[in-house]
């Protein structure tokens, strides 16, 4: 088995098990999969669900993987890395960061010089593989790295590079965009509920409309403001709708929201850093 096929994760959470998940339906050898986590009862789900190397020592996966994903929460980080920097130093390891908040800078002093990092970050549709991954790296990471680590990602979604300095606004913007679609479903659901038709085919009415409009809107020439127009006839009953959503600001009160979760993004990377 040769270490430079193997790819391995400190953690076994969500994010990991989705991604282990997304690799083995890309055909990746289960052989070539490692993780590690204190918790016993993760470890043996992911054994038996997809039958991967599992250990509770972060630096037997070190030794045996070339990639190393950081799937901790950001809390963790510090006292992970503290005790795997060395091991990471001496393999050459590429470390793929997903810990929500933590930047690269922090990284780098928590590792060793030249330490190769790439940050990511998902979001949650990832563990239905449509998820949207952003990624980002530091100056010691190569085209083949950049490469590897699309590889991963792009096996539960789409990946996209962006400036690290955007990391912010779109953690608000599409990292919790999967909420603010959610929320959406809720408010449709509470003004179906006067429907005469039963809970359980509103809720199939509804998810449908949404998925259909994303469809169009994906697969269409036209903008989603375009779009819009069409279905709104003058005097008719979407144009009253629509005067109701922009007389009490919906559009300002949905970009407010956006960037009061990029400041509070920053916010926690900032405490993180201290």
């Amino acid at each position: 088995m040769k270490k430079n096929k193997n790819i391995g994760f400190i953690g076994a959470g969500n994010i990991a098990t989705s991604l282990i998940a997304g690799l083995i339906k890309q055909k990746v050898n289960r052989k070539n999969i490692f993780s590690s986590s204190p918790d016993q009862a993760d470890l043996d789900n992911l054994s038996r669900l997809y039958s991967v190397n599992v250990t509770s020592d972060n630096k037997k996966v070190i030794s045996s993987c070339s990639v190393i994903v950081l799937a901790v929460k950001p809390q963790v980080v510090k006292k992970i890395l503290y005790e795997i920097k060395e091991a990471l130093s001496l393999e050459n390891s590429l470390l793929i960061s997903v810990a929500a908040g933590i930047k690269i800078n922090l990284l780098e002093s928590l590792t060793t010089k030249n330490q190769k990092i790439v940050r990511v970050m998902p979001n949650t549709p990832v563990s239905i593989g449509k998820g949207v991954s952003a990624l980002c790296c530091n100056s010691s990471v190569s085209v083949e790295n950049r490469e590897e680590a699309e590889r991963i990602f792009n096996s539960v979604g789409s990946t996209y590079w962006i400036q690290e300095n955007s990391f912010d606004l779109y953690t608000a913007l599409i990292g919790s965009g999967p909420a603010y679609i959610f929320y959406l479903l809720e408010s449709l659901r509470k003004a179906a509920k006067e429907l005469n038709v039963e809970q359980s085919k509103i809720e199939k009415l509804i998810l449908e409309m949404v998925i259909g409009s994303a469809k169009l809107a994906r697969d269409s020439a036209e903008d989603p403001e375009s779009l819009r127009k069409k279905v709104t006839s003058p005097g008719g009953v979407t144009e009253k709708a629509i005067e109701v959503l922009e007389d009490n600001k919906f559009s300002e009160v949905l970009i407010k929201a956006i960037k009061a979760g990029e400041k509070r993004s920053f916010d926690l990377g900032e405490k993180e850093d201290d």
